[in-house]
């Protein structure tokens, strides 16, 4: 839901702060538009839903009032394509593997499969711990350095050493940096632990929404994690199990782990097994653009090129909006209008 009022507070902070002629900001104003789009009867704004499509009309009906000008590709709209993953958890199974002998894992109770990857059929590959799992090259920090990862799972565990700056562990830590960085060391998936110290969500609510459909963009272009054939989340509570026999504990990882402290490396003495039934369907829905009559291409196509993300951009399902570029124009352009403030002509600046 947090993702989801990011966008409100985008898109309809940009639709008051331009229809205002006020100088100072009308909460009350703005309050209006999220009592609308937050109400029961929008069931969630789910990507490509009727009640997504339901709150994009609404949108489109403000930016009109405004007198913002269509700037998508099909009028105020920008259609994007996506794909859908859902589990079919009936079909699917996980297990340790164990001197030849299975364990089964229960779905929800024990780990549950993560299905923004592609994941394969099936699947069984030994474990090796890789620490946080992170490269780091600006640090000289390679939790993947020496192990032998290929055609392997590796486990990790969530964060980073404490010496590591913020936003460099922010990056890294990211699904398409980490995933470059495993894919590269030859690993076919990722066994993730969250870190205990720094679950804000208990397991049980984490677990709840493992069925959930997850979308992906369609277009093969913007896969961060291709070739990765298994994801899976382990509940730390039962995470003891997959380091029996390796001559660590995850006591002794928590612990290192909860002070931030660079975590061993190791082979794991299990193997893993998953079976993954995933339904897949396309789904198209759509960004919402518009643009401050002005941002003629012709005049100024510095400031023209950026109007699709910049005049007044969002995907009310997906919460997100855009504001790409600079706040000021080139001198003597027309002004192109971006949240949450028009841009200014360098010559009044």
């Amino acid at each position: 839901m947090s993702r989801k009022f990011v966008f409100l507070s985008a898109v309809l902070l940009a639709i008051s702060a331009f229809s205002q002629t006020a100088t100072h900001f009308d909460g009350k104003t703005w309050w209006e538009y999220v009592k609308v789009l937050a109400a029961d009867n929008m069931e969630g704004r789910e990507t490509g839903s009727a009640s997504l499509r339901k709150a994009e009309s609404y949108v489109v009906a403000q930016l009109q009032q405004a007198e913002l000008q269509p700037a998508g590709t099909d009028g105020y709209y920008q259609p994007v394509k996506f794909q859908s993953h859902q589990i079919i958890e009936k079909d699917s199974s996980l297990a340790l593997i164990r001197d030849g002998q299975s364990e089964p894992l229960a779905l929800g109770e024990d780990a549950f499969f993560g299905t923004r990857s592609d994941l394969a059929p099936e699947v069984q590959a030994p474990l090796v711990f890789a620490g946080y799992g992170l490269t780091i090259p600006e640090q000289n920090y390679d939790d993947l350095a020496g192990l032998d990862l290929k055609g392997k799972v590796a486990v990790i565990v969530n964060g980073s050493p404490s010496d590591i700056p913020g936003p460099l562990s922010a990056h890294y830590q990211s699904s398409a940096q980490r995933w470059r960085a495993l894919s590269k060391a030859g690993a076919i998936g990722i066994v993730n632990i969250p870190n205990p110290a720094a679950m804000d969500i208990p397991w049980s609510r984490i677990s709840l929404n493992r069925t959930h459909v997850s979308m992906t963009l369609a277009d093969p272009h913007f896969n961060d994690t291709a070739g990765q054939q298994l994801y899976v989340t382990v509940n730390p509570a039962h995470a003891g199990k997959l380091f029996a026999g390796s001559g660590h504990s995850f006591d002794e990882i928590v612990s290192l782990a909860k002070e931030r402290k660079q975590l061993p490396r190791f082979p794991l003495a299990v193997a893993m097994k998953a079976k993954a039934k995933v339904e897949k369907k396309p789904v198209e829905s759509a960004n919402l653009v518009a643009k401050l009559p002005g941002s003629d291409p012709e005049q100024n196509s510095w400031c023209s090129r950026r109007t699709l993300t910049t005049s007044a951009s969002a995907n009310l399902s997906m919460g997100t909006a855009s504001t790409t570029a600079p706040w000021t124009t080139p001198r003597a352009a027309p002004c192109c209008w971006m949240w949450p403030r028009p841009c200014v002509n360098q010559e009044t600046a």
